[in-house]
């Protein structure tokens, strides 16, 4: 299903799934850089959260 995102997102920016991706982490990283607020909601195996994980997160508070 998380693949899914990435791909409409993907086509609807006429771009690829990596690229779509890599801008997602870069999005994060740089939220995860400036503000501390997010570090303590979103659970990860790292540091900073990966794309699926920061979407699984979104997902789970539908």
């Amino acid at each position: 299903m998380r693949s899914d995102i990435y791909k409409a997102v993907a086509r609807i920016h006429n771009v690829s799934e990596e690229e779509v991706r890599s801008e997602i982490q870069k999005a994060i990283e740089e939220a995860y850089t400036n503000s501390g607020a997010l570090a303590d909601k979103i659970p990860s195996e790292g540091e900073i959260p990966t794309s699926e994980e920061v979407i699984a997160y979104i997902i789970s508070q539908l």
